[in-house]
């Protein structure tokens, strides 16, 4: 136990009522006056060490070197994992969540949209160039009413009836 990085740790060891709570220094102290601790078997455990089974130390470090040769083989291979990118601040697994439509929608979409350009072409010339002034080039119904010197109102219920009609124009 000469390894000094456990040195503020706080071990724990079996006692008849169950765990009990001991310093690093302490457990040094009865490995070296007590051969009954230098076979006890320890496991560092969240900055702790904790007295274990034989069997629970050797599953522990089987465990152990086990992730450890699959860590350096995904390393050779350039593999990686969701767990590779989770810490203790950090899920992995957030950035793979697909924020994309779905591919149906957007073939839905695509679909709809080539269809309303079509039925744009149906519409007359200041029908089509209210449409476009309003959808397209970002103007507000105010605007396009100043510029073609007529009231807002009018603008309103004009395009309302040129979506009405479009959306008949669409489901037939």
């Amino acid at each position: 136990m000469a390894d000094d990085k456990y040195a503020k740790s706080k071990c724990f060891v079996f006692s008849k009522d169950g765990y009990e709570e001991i310093t690093y220094s302490e457990l040094c102290y009865r490995k070296g006056t007590d051969i009954r601790y230098q076979k006890k078997k320890f496991v560092p455990l969240h900055g702790m060490l904790m007295e274990v089974t034989p069997e629970q130390y050797a599953d522990f470090y089987r465990t152990k070197n086990r992730q450890r040769y699959l860590d350096r083989r995904s390393a050779e291979n350039g593999d990686i994992s969701i767990d590779m990118l989770t810490t203790d601040d950090f899920n992995g697994a957030d950035i793979l969540i697909d924020t994309a439509e779905p591919v149906d929608e957007q073939v839905i979409r695509k679909i709809m949209t080539d269809k309303l350009v079509a039925m744009l072409s149906l519409l007359s010339e200041d029908e089509q160039e209210l449409i476009r002034k309003l959808f397209y080039e970002g103007l507000t119904e105010r605007e396009y009413a100043a510029k073609k010197g007529i009231y807002h109102n009018a603008v309103h219920k004009k395009k309302m009836r040129i979506l009405e009609k479009l959306k008949k124009l669409l489901e037939s």
